[in-house]
Protein backbone atom coordinates (compact mmCIF):
# COMPACT_ATOMS: atom_id res chain seq x y z
CA UNK A 1 0.00 0.00 0.00
CA UNK A 2 1.18 3.42 -0.95
CA UNK A 3 1.59 6.05 1.73
CA UNK A 4 -0.40 8.01 -0.81
CA UNK A 5 -3.36 5.93 -0.07
CA UNK A 6 -3.31 5.12 3.60
CA UNK A 7 -4.68 8.04 4.95
CA UNK A 8 -7.90 7.42 2.83
CA UNK A 9 -8.18 4.11 4.37
CA UNK A 10 -7.64 5.00 7.25
CA UNK A 11 -10.61 7.90 6.92
CA UNK A 12 -13.10 4.89 5.13
CA UNK A 13 -12.03 2.41 8.61
CA UNK A 14 -12.98 5.08 10.97
CA UNK A 15 -16.04 5.67 9.32
CA UNK A 16 -16.94 1.92 9.01
CA UNK A 17 -15.30 1.10 12.47
CA UNK A 18 -18.06 3.19 14.10
CA UNK A 19 -21.68 1.85 15.60
CA UNK A 20 -23.72 1.19 12.65
CA UNK A 21 -27.17 1.52 14.06
CA UNK A 22 -30.13 2.39 12.37
CA UNK A 23 -32.19 5.88 12.62
CA UNK A 24 -34.78 3.92 14.90
CA UNK A 25 -37.27 5.38 16.87
CA UNK A 26 -34.65 6.21 20.04
CA UNK A 27 -33.07 8.47 17.61
CA UNK A 28 -30.01 6.46 17.07
CA UNK A 29 -28.04 5.86 13.52
CA UNK A 30 -28.34 2.77 11.66
CA UNK A 31 -28.75 1.82 7.68
CA UNK A 32 -28.14 5.23 6.83
CA UNK A 33 -24.80 6.81 8.58
CA UNK A 34 -23.80 9.85 6.43
CA UNK A 35 -25.39 12.47 5.75
CA UNK A 36 -27.72 13.21 8.31
CA UNK A 37 -29.41 15.89 9.85
CA UNK A 38 -26.03 17.08 12.19
CA UNK A 39 -23.83 16.32 9.21
CA UNK A 40 -25.88 17.59 5.95
CA UNK A 41 -24.52 17.12 2.63
CA UNK A 42 -24.43 20.23 0.76
CA UNK A 43 -25.59 19.71 -3.32
CA UNK A 44 -26.37 21.52 -6.96
CA UNK A 45 -29.27 19.49 -9.21
CA UNK A 46 -27.22 17.56 -11.15
CA UNK A 47 -24.03 17.22 -8.61
CA UNK A 48 -23.25 14.50 -6.05
CA UNK A 49 -22.81 13.26 -3.11
CA UNK A 50 -21.04 10.88 -0.60
CA UNK A 51 -22.74 8.34 1.62
CA UNK A 52 -21.96 5.66 4.02
CA UNK A 53 -24.48 2.91 5.15
CA UNK A 54 -24.65 -0.30 6.73
CA UNK A 55 -25.40 -2.19 3.87
CA UNK A 56 -25.82 -1.36 0.27
CA UNK A 57 -29.28 -0.03 -0.64
CA UNK A 58 -31.86 1.62 -2.87
CA UNK A 59 -31.18 5.44 -2.62
CA UNK A 60 -33.80 7.66 -2.77
CA UNK A 61 -34.38 11.67 -1.72
CA UNK A 62 -37.77 12.80 -0.50
CA UNK A 63 -39.59 15.93 0.09
CA UNK A 64 -43.45 16.98 0.11
CA UNK A 65 -44.86 13.36 -0.46
CA UNK A 66 -42.53 12.69 -3.64
CA UNK A 67 -39.71 10.34 -3.90
CA UNK A 68 -36.76 10.31 -6.21
CA UNK A 69 -34.85 7.38 -7.07
CA UNK A 70 -30.95 8.09 -7.01
CA UNK A 71 -28.01 6.54 -9.45
CA UNK A 72 -25.55 4.98 -7.01
CA UNK A 73 -21.87 3.77 -7.25
CA UNK A 74 -21.32 1.69 -4.34
CA UNK A 75 -17.44 0.79 -2.77
CA UNK A 76 -16.83 -1.54 0.24
CA UNK A 77 -15.36 0.01 2.96
CA UNK A 78 -13.34 -1.36 5.69
CA UNK A 79 -15.19 -3.04 8.29
CA UNK A 80 -17.93 -3.73 5.75
CA UNK A 81 -19.85 -0.86 5.49
CA UNK A 82 -20.50 0.18 2.12
CA UNK A 83 -20.05 3.98 0.17
CA UNK A 84 -21.97 5.19 -1.83
CA UNK A 85 -20.90 8.27 -4.65
CA UNK A 86 -24.64 9.61 -5.47
CA UNK A 87 -26.05 11.97 -8.39
CA UNK A 88 -28.70 14.29 -7.55
CA UNK A 89 -31.42 14.45 -10.34
CA UNK A 90 -30.76 17.90 -12.69
CA UNK A 91 -34.29 19.18 -11.84
CA UNK A 92 -34.60 18.92 -8.24
CA UNK A 93 -35.79 21.50 -6.31
CA UNK A 94 -34.09 23.36 -3.58
CA UNK A 95 -34.07 22.88 0.03
CA UNK A 96 -34.40 19.94 2.37
CA UNK A 97 -34.65 16.46 1.60
CA UNK A 98 -34.86 13.13 3.52
CA UNK A 99 -32.29 10.46 2.47
CA UNK A 100 -34.29 7.03 2.09
CA UNK A 101 -32.56 3.57 2.20
CA UNK A 102 -34.44 0.17 1.75
CA UNK A 103 -33.18 -3.33 1.42
CA UNK A 104 -34.40 -6.76 2.21
CA UNK A 105 -38.17 -5.49 3.61
CA UNK A 106 -35.78 -2.75 5.82
CA UNK A 107 -36.03 1.03 5.50
CA UNK A 108 -34.23 3.66 6.55
CA UNK A 109 -34.98 7.96 6.68
CA UNK A 110 -32.80 10.93 7.52
CA UNK A 111 -34.51 14.11 7.47
CA UNK A 112 -32.98 16.95 6.90
CA UNK A 113 -29.88 15.20 5.29
CA UNK A 114 -29.83 16.15 2.23
CA UNK A 115 -30.00 20.07 1.25
CA UNK A 116 -30.20 21.31 -2.26
CA UNK A 117 -28.97 24.95 -3.54
CA UNK A 118 -29.71 26.33 -7.49
CA UNK A 119 -26.21 27.17 -6.86
CA UNK A 120 -23.26 28.02 -4.19
CA UNK A 121 -22.73 31.53 -3.23
CA UNK A 122 -19.16 32.60 -4.73
CA UNK A 123 -18.41 35.74 -2.63
CA UNK A 124 -20.69 36.51 0.28
CA UNK A 125 -22.73 34.64 2.51
CA UNK A 126 -23.42 34.64 5.99
CA UNK A 127 -23.53 31.69 8.82
CA UNK A 128 -24.28 31.38 12.34
CA UNK A 129 -23.26 30.14 15.29
CA UNK A 130 -24.25 28.31 18.45
CA UNK A 131 -22.48 26.39 21.01
CA UNK A 132 -23.01 24.87 24.25
CA UNK A 133 -26.93 24.22 24.28
CA UNK A 134 -26.55 21.97 27.39
CA UNK A 135 -30.05 20.29 26.87
CA UNK A 136 -30.88 18.99 30.10
CA UNK A 137 -28.90 21.76 32.07
CA UNK A 138 -31.21 23.20 33.85
CA UNK A 139 -29.88 26.08 35.28
CA UNK A 140 -32.85 28.83 34.87
CA UNK A 141 -36.34 28.48 35.54
CA UNK A 142 -36.90 27.99 31.93
CA UNK A 143 -36.35 24.96 30.53
CA UNK A 144 -33.63 24.43 28.06
CA UNK A 145 -35.19 23.18 25.45
CA UNK A 146 -37.42 26.14 25.57
CA UNK A 147 -34.32 28.41 25.79
CA UNK A 148 -33.12 26.72 22.24
CA UNK A 149 -35.97 26.22 20.45
CA UNK A 150 -35.84 30.24 21.05
CA UNK A 151 -32.39 30.64 19.56
CA UNK A 152 -32.94 28.41 16.56
CA UNK A 153 -35.90 29.96 15.93
CA UNK A 154 -33.66 32.83 15.76
CA UNK A 155 -31.24 32.04 13.68
CA UNK A 156 -34.50 30.71 11.33
CA UNK A 157 -35.15 34.52 11.26
CA UNK A 158 -31.97 35.30 10.08
CA UNK A 159 -29.73 35.90 6.97
CA UNK A 160 -27.70 32.68 7.62
CA UNK A 161 -27.10 29.93 5.13
CA UNK A 162 -25.98 27.66 6.98
CA UNK A 163 -25.83 26.60 10.75
CA UNK A 164 -22.98 25.39 13.05
CA UNK A 165 -23.78 24.18 16.41
CA UNK A 166 -19.90 23.57 18.16
CA UNK A 167 -20.51 21.39 20.94
CA UNK A 168 -21.80 20.12 24.55
CA UNK A 169 -25.02 19.42 23.12
CA UNK A 170 -25.92 17.81 25.94
CA UNK A 171 -25.74 18.44 29.62
CA UNK A 172 -24.67 14.69 30.57
CA UNK A 173 -24.46 13.07 27.32
CA UNK A 174 -27.27 10.46 27.63
CA UNK A 175 -29.35 8.76 25.31
CA UNK A 176 -32.31 11.10 26.36
CA UNK A 177 -30.88 13.92 25.91
CA UNK A 178 -29.27 13.29 22.95
CA UNK A 179 -33.52 12.49 21.24
CA UNK A 180 -34.17 16.01 23.08
CA UNK A 181 -31.95 17.87 21.11
CA UNK A 182 -32.64 15.72 17.67
CA UNK A 183 -35.81 17.36 18.23
CA UNK A 184 -34.88 20.97 18.42
CA UNK A 185 -32.65 20.43 15.63
CA UNK A 186 -34.98 19.46 13.65
CA UNK A 187 -36.56 23.25 13.88
CA UNK A 188 -33.69 24.11 12.01
CA UNK A 189 -34.79 25.49 8.48
CA UNK A 190 -30.96 25.53 7.48
CA UNK A 191 -28.29 22.95 6.84
CA UNK A 192 -27.46 22.31 10.46
CA UNK A 193 -23.78 20.84 11.35
CA UNK A 194 -22.41 19.65 14.69
CA UNK A 195 -19.53 18.56 16.85
CA UNK A 196 -19.58 16.84 20.03
CA UNK A 197 -18.06 18.91 23.27
CA UNK A 198 -16.83 17.21 26.70
CA UNK A 199 -20.33 17.06 28.08
CA UNK A 200 -20.89 14.77 25.23
CA UNK A 201 -18.22 12.17 26.41
CA UNK A 202 -21.08 9.58 27.74
CA UNK A 203 -20.05 6.27 26.50
CA UNK A 204 -20.31 5.69 22.14
CA UNK A 205 -23.87 7.76 22.24
CA UNK A 206 -22.95 11.02 20.47
CA UNK A 207 -21.06 8.35 17.50
CA UNK A 208 -24.50 6.29 17.71
CA UNK A 209 -26.60 9.53 17.04
CA UNK A 210 -24.56 11.79 14.97
CA UNK A 211 -21.62 9.25 13.62
CA UNK A 212 -17.79 10.45 12.58
CA UNK A 213 -16.66 12.78 14.84
CA UNK A 214 -14.34 14.59 12.28
CA UNK A 215 -15.43 15.49 9.11
CA UNK A 216 -15.16 18.41 5.89
CA UNK A 217 -17.23 19.55 3.58
CA UNK A 218 -17.19 22.68 1.24
CA UNK A 219 -19.37 25.64 0.84
CA UNK A 220 -18.90 27.65 -2.79
CA UNK A 221 -15.24 28.15 -2.83
CA UNK A 222 -14.70 27.91 1.21
CA UNK A 223 -14.00 24.16 3.41
CA UNK A 224 -14.79 23.64 7.11
CA UNK A 225 -13.44 21.08 8.90
CA UNK A 226 -14.85 20.03 12.34
CA UNK A 227 -12.97 17.63 14.90
CA UNK A 228 -13.40 16.50 18.22
CA UNK A 229 -11.93 17.83 20.94
CA UNK A 230 -14.74 15.95 23.54
CA UNK A 231 -12.21 13.70 25.43
CA UNK A 232 -10.10 14.17 28.50
CA UNK A 233 -7.17 14.54 26.25
CA UNK A 234 -8.38 17.00 24.01
CA UNK A 235 -7.49 15.46 20.16
CA UNK A 236 -5.81 12.54 21.74
CA UNK A 237 -3.11 11.35 19.72
CA UNK A 238 -3.55 7.51 20.63
CA UNK A 239 -6.80 7.42 18.09
CA UNK A 240 -7.40 8.12 14.81
CA UNK A 241 -8.26 11.42 14.37
CA UNK A 242 -4.31 12.83 13.90
CA UNK A 243 -4.49 10.98 10.45
CA UNK A 244 -7.70 12.03 9.46
CA UNK A 245 -6.85 15.57 10.22
CA UNK A 246 -4.39 15.33 7.83
CA UNK A 247 -5.72 13.96 5.24
CA UNK A 248 -9.22 16.72 5.54
CA UNK A 249 -6.61 19.91 5.89
CA UNK A 250 -5.31 18.57 2.29
CA UNK A 251 -8.65 18.08 0.93
CA UNK A 252 -9.65 21.60 1.75
CA UNK A 253 -6.56 23.21 1.47
CA UNK A 254 -7.34 24.40 -2.46
CA UNK A 255 -10.47 26.62 -0.62
CA UNK A 256 -10.46 30.51 -0.22
CA UNK A 257 -10.62 29.93 3.37
CA UNK A 258 -10.19 27.05 5.20
CA UNK A 259 -12.38 26.65 8.59
CA UNK A 260 -12.68 24.40 12.08
CA UNK A 261 -15.27 24.38 13.81
CA UNK A 262 -14.57 22.42 17.12
CA UNK A 263 -15.76 22.75 20.64
CA UNK A 264 -12.40 23.82 22.29
CA UNK A 265 -9.10 24.73 21.91
CA UNK A 266 -6.60 24.18 24.76
CA UNK A 267 -2.91 24.29 24.88
CA UNK A 268 -2.16 21.04 25.81
CA UNK A 269 -4.12 19.07 23.20
CA UNK A 270 -2.64 16.60 20.77
CA UNK A 271 1.20 18.14 19.19
CA UNK A 272 0.21 16.28 15.75
CA UNK A 273 -2.86 17.81 15.41
CA UNK A 274 -1.74 21.24 16.22
CA UNK A 275 1.25 21.07 13.68
CA UNK A 276 -1.35 20.26 11.27
CA UNK A 277 -3.99 22.45 11.99
CA UNK A 278 -1.89 25.56 13.32
CA UNK A 279 1.71 24.89 11.90
CA UNK A 280 2.12 23.37 8.91
CA UNK A 281 -1.10 24.38 6.83
CA UNK A 282 -2.50 26.96 9.68
CA UNK A 283 -6.49 26.95 9.09
CA UNK A 284 -7.64 30.60 8.79
CA UNK A 285 -10.14 30.76 11.40
CA UNK A 286 -11.34 28.20 14.33
CA UNK A 287 -15.28 28.73 15.65
CA UNK A 288 -15.49 27.17 19.33
CA UNK A 289 -17.70 27.87 22.23
CA UNK A 290 -16.71 25.72 25.40
CA UNK A 291 -15.70 28.65 27.54
CA UNK A 292 -19.53 30.08 27.70
CA UNK A 293 -17.40 33.65 27.16
CA UNK A 294 -16.90 35.87 24.20
CA UNK A 295 -13.42 36.00 23.07
CA UNK A 296 -11.27 38.98 23.59
CA UNK A 297 -10.51 40.74 20.79
CA UNK A 298 -7.34 39.62 18.64
CA UNK A 299 -7.41 36.14 20.57
CA UNK A 300 -5.53 33.62 18.64
CA UNK A 301 -4.22 30.18 18.92
CA UNK A 302 -1.41 30.95 21.02
CA UNK A 303 1.47 29.83 18.97
CA UNK A 304 0.32 30.17 15.64
CA UNK A 305 -2.20 33.09 13.64
CA UNK A 306 -5.27 31.60 13.90
CA UNK A 307 -7.55 33.55 15.35
CA UNK A 308 -10.82 32.18 17.49
CA UNK A 309 -13.71 32.79 17.83
CA UNK A 310 -16.05 31.84 20.91
CA UNK A 311 -19.74 32.08 21.07
CA UNK A 312 -20.95 32.46 24.63
CA UNK A 313 -23.57 29.85 25.73
CA UNK A 314 -26.83 28.90 23.80
CA UNK A 315 -28.02 27.70 27.06
CA UNK A 316 -27.57 32.04 28.33
CA UNK A 317 -29.76 32.72 25.08
CA UNK A 318 -26.33 33.59 23.41
CA UNK A 319 -26.06 33.28 19.54
CA UNK A 320 -23.38 34.89 16.52
CA UNK A 321 -23.77 35.20 13.02
CA UNK A 322 -20.63 35.80 11.05
CA UNK A 323 -20.24 37.25 7.94
CA UNK A 324 -17.76 34.95 4.86
CA UNK A 325 -16.34 37.41 2.44
CA UNK A 326 -13.15 38.33 0.58
CA UNK A 327 -11.72 39.62 3.49
CA UNK A 328 -12.07 36.68 5.72
CA UNK A 329 -14.72 35.44 8.24
CA UNK A 330 -16.28 38.76 10.29
CA UNK A 331 -17.94 37.93 13.27
CA UNK A 332 -20.37 40.35 14.39
CA UNK A 333 -21.37 41.09 17.70
CA UNK A 334 -23.12 38.49 19.52
CA UNK A 335 -27.01 38.33 20.40
CA UNK A 336 -28.75 37.39 23.42
CA UNK A 337 -31.78 35.58 21.15
CA UNK A 338 -33.47 34.18 23.95
CA UNK A 339 -35.13 34.78 27.57
CA UNK A 340 -33.83 32.27 29.96
CA UNK A 341 -36.11 33.27 33.25
CA UNK A 342 -34.37 33.78 36.74
CA UNK A 343 -31.21 31.50 37.37
CA UNK A 344 -32.39 29.03 39.51
CA UNK A 345 -30.60 29.26 43.63
CA UNK A 346 -27.40 27.22 43.56
CA UNK A 347 -27.72 26.28 39.77
CA UNK A 348 -23.97 26.79 38.00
Amino acid sequence: MSKRHAPILLALALLAAAPLMAREPDGTLGLIRTPNNGIPALVVPGGAFEAVLAAKAELFLARDGQEWPLAAEWSELPGGAMGARCAVPAGLAPGSHALRAKTDGKADENLRSVWVFDAFPEEYYVVAHVSDTHIGKERYERPSDDIIRDVIAAVNESEAALLFITGDLTEGGDPEQFRRFLALLDTSTLPSFVCPGNHDRQALHYEQFFGPMAYRFTFGRDGYLSFDTKDFMVADELGPQDGLLHLYRREIGPSRWSVGLTHRYEAMMGMRAQLTLFVDDPLDFILQGHTHQENEPGEAVPWGTTPLYIVPAAIDGRMRLLDVTEQGVIPRPVQKVAETGPRRAGAR
